[in-house]
């Protein structure tokens, strides 16, 4: 999934992408999923393990950009796909793995199927669920994190090759997708007003249900209001609710017969007329038919050649760009005879020493779904400036959510609600090459931040906004949070096992989607700005990540959608071949058997029939299973969960791979968050700032772009800096 989500998106910023296929082509032929995500692409069939297959292979490297694959190490060399043998042969070429496990790690030769990955790391440690011990969640928040990682770490790696005039490696993998994930949870302080997370007790069940209210049709309603300081009581619906019958709003249970007591429809309105974010918890792929999503293209027509006329998701890029979209999935070795010019390595001015060195980057943005881009492009070494308000970011009391979303930024505290803040604002503007905000549009033209404003004073500027509801529909000023989209896409559903109540979805996986989606898109725009000289806008949304994840499903010519696979009740697993099974010693294992030949040796290990398995697993140690299918050729994995975040830093490996950032903070002491979330071979990540106190670095920043000490200290006396 991960590695053609990635050429999707690539493909549709403009990229050429060849799809290379085995004899007989790709198994998800005919699928939703393969018609989703292959689409705008060519098709080439080759055996790669045969000499001429390979041979063909070389011939489209030696004219390639870029090579995106899932193979591991073992696999890549005995295919001649190493880094080392690519760098030889082709050096312009840059290369991206997506492994299970990151390049380097004792790990990496595992499996890469999804549920393993998330037992390997700890995942199902954070999940919230209805029994106790690790939960499962059918969100493939993995995959869906390492799909964009790559395709920005490609991006990242060619706005490098301008420089350096070599291509190289830009590697990442799905246990690195679920640690980009996880710093909105997973993250240590030596000190300060944010304790570390406790760890939960094991046989503990924890479901969340932040705000979720069933309605008199059966329906479920998700609210966000942050602050909680909506007064329910105030809403027209409730006055009629609390005339008729006897209810306490002042205890949660009071608040939930009440709104059992009307339809969702009548909640709706009342809430929306008070501006307070609330959706539906919609089944998946539902979210396909919603009005906001239809206007803003975040589904689009395509004649697919084998499912006919369909309606799929799109890729939530809105930009002035003119980006081919709705070409449709390509027959089987369609357009695969076309062939590019060879290229070659140009001499350079030398290789930076660090991917994104020298790049600036403007960021206004608060909150996680957008300002998370900036801080990432910051791990890969962009100059990133953070420009905030005097009292700071709304988020910094949410320590970790900020801490997540604000490292290897500096602060400038400014007041641009003042004329006398202009002038720093117009030269912070002449300085950037990229620049970001996800601000309501009508309060960031206050503020001079409106892209016309923003061109003003730079008019080739890659400037990259991000909204809750896209801003080609009606919703386009209307506020969003993460739970909202997670229950309007249908994760809070799918989450919660089949037939349970829907659960919150942590961590926020909307809010860090729709901030990767700003990441591509920023390296999008910076290689197209040091290529073209010219400066893009391109636009993303939460509600365009929602509908983007409905990637499995699609609404067929019957207006029907096409099916796709569930979370067991128990939060278990998928199936009997595919789950978390619970041993006699208290660990669990996950089994992960896809095809015949593995499903026949797991039934020979088990000894007995798949309804069976669940009873033979609890009477068997952990380790003495897990060895028994491993020996048997079974993709199996011991799941890591107690304690599961301290592990995780407190690992050696860890520290030493670079995959935990150790930084000083003034607030925090010395901060541990899960670190590289990309492995680009020669070129490290070198992690400078942790998340900066309000205005850490305002002095410098001004100092940077032009202004005397004399001058900073009158905007400092005027309130405008801070």
């Amino acid at each position: 999934m991960a590695v053609q989500v990635a050429g999707l998106m690539l493909s549709e910023l403009g990229a050429d992408v060849l799809k290379v296929e085995r004899p007989g082509g790709d198994p998800a032929r005919g699928t939703a999923p393969f018609a989703n995500w292959n689409r705008g692409k060519r098709s080439l069939v080759l055996d790669l393990d045969d000499a001429g297959g390979r041979e063909a292979l070389a011939e489209r490297l030696a004219g390639a950009d870029a090579l995106l694959h899932q193979f591991t190490p073992a696999r890549a060399r005995a295919l001649g796909l190493d880094d080392a043998s690519l760098a030889r042969t082709y050096p312009h070429l840059v290369v991206c793995a997506i492994t299970g496990s990151p390049m380097g790690h004792p790990d990496v030769e595992r499996s890469d199927d999804e549920l393993l990955v998330a037992a390997r790391i700890g995942a199902l440690y954070e999940n919230d669920g209805y029994r106790a011990g690790p939960i499962v969640y059918r969100y493939r928040q993995g995959s869906w994190a390492a799909a964009h990682l790559a395709a920005a770490g490609i991006l990242a790696r060619l706005v490098m090759r301008l420089r350096s005039g070599r291509g190289g490696a830009a590697h990442t993998s799905i246990f690195q997708g679920y640690m980009s994930t996880l710093p909105l949870v997973w993250a240590r302080n030596s000190e300060g007003p944010m304790p570390n997370p406790e760890t939960y007790p094991p046989d503990q069940a924890r479901p969340i249900a932040q705000q979720l209210f069933q309605c008199q049709d059966g329906d479920w309603l998700q609210i966000m209001d942050p602050t909680r300081q909506f007064d329910y009581a105030t809403m027209p619906t409730m006055w009629e609710v609390m005339a008729e019958a006897d209810i306490d709003l002042e205890t949660p249970q009071g608040v939930e017969d009440a709104f059992r007591r009307r339809p969702l429809s009548d909640w709706l309105a009342d809430l929306r007329a008070a501006d307070i974010a609330a959706e539906p918890a919609y089944p998946m792929g539902e979210v396909l038919r919603h009005e906001e999503v239809i206007a803003n293209g975040y589904v689009i027509e395509v004649d697919d050649p084998q499912l006919g006329l369909t309606r799929q998701p799109n890729t939530p890029f809105h930009s002035d760009a003119d980006l081919r979209q709705g070409r449709p999935a390509p027959r089987l070795g369609e357009g695969g005879e076309r062939r590019w010019t060879a290229r070659v390595a140009s001499s350079a001015s030398g290789a930076p020493s660090q991917v994104l060195e020298g790049v600036r980057v403007l960021d206004f943005g608060m909150f996680l779904a957008g300002p998370m881009g900036p801080s990432m492009m910051g791990d890969m070494g962009a100059n990133v400036i953070k420009v905030e308000a005097l009292t700071g970011d709304r988020i910094r009391f949410m320590h970790r959510y900020f801490q997540a979303a604000a490292r290897s930024k500096r602060s400038l505290a400014l007041d641009l609600r003042k004329p006398e803040a202009q002038p720093i604002l117009k030269r912070l503007l002449e300085w950037a090459e990229v620049v970001h905000h996800n601000m309501r549009f009508k309060g960031a033209a206050k503020l001079g931040l409106s892209e016309e404003g923003i061109r003003a004073h730079n008019p080739n500027v890659a400037f990259n906004y991000s909204s809750a509801y896209g801003q080609r529909g009606a919703r386009g000023n209307w506020p969003g949070y993460d739970s909202i989209f997670n229950a309007i896409a249908g994760w809070e559903l799918e989450n919660a096992g089949e037939g349970n109540r829907p659960i919150f979805n942590r961590p926020g996986t909307m809010d860090v989607s729709t901030a990767q989606s700003c990441l591509v898109e920023l390296t999008a725009s910076l290689y197209a700005l040091r290529t073209t000289g010219r400066g893009y806008t391109t636009q993303t949304s939460l509600l365009g990540l929602a509908a983007f994840t409905q990637g499995e499903r699609l609404i067929g010519p019957d207006g029907e959608l096409t099916e796709t696979y569930h979370l067991s009740r128990d939060q278990t697993g998928f199936s009997p071949w595919h789950r978390i099974y619970a041993c006699a010693d208290g660990q669990w294992i996950a089994v992960a058997a896809h095809t015949q030949k593995r499903r026949d040796a797991m039934a020979g290990v088990f000894g007995v029939g798949p309804a069976d398995f669940e009873r033979v697993a609890r009477e068997r140690n952990s380790g003495d299973l897990l060895a028994a299918l491993e020996t048997a050729g079974v993709p199996v994995d011991r799941v890591s969960f107690d304690d599961a975040m301290n592990r995780f830093f407190d690992d050696p490996v860890h520290r030493e791979m670079g995959l935990v950032s150790v930084l000083p903070q003034p607030l925090y002491g010395i901060v541990e968050q899960p670190g590289a979330f990309w492995n680009f071979g020669d070129t490290p990540i070198a992690f400078r700032y942790c998340c900066p106190a309000v205005g850490e670095h305002s002095d410098e920043i001004l100092r940077e772009i032009g202004f005397s000490d004399v001058e900073i200290a009158e905007f400092r006396a005027q309130g405008v800096v801070g």
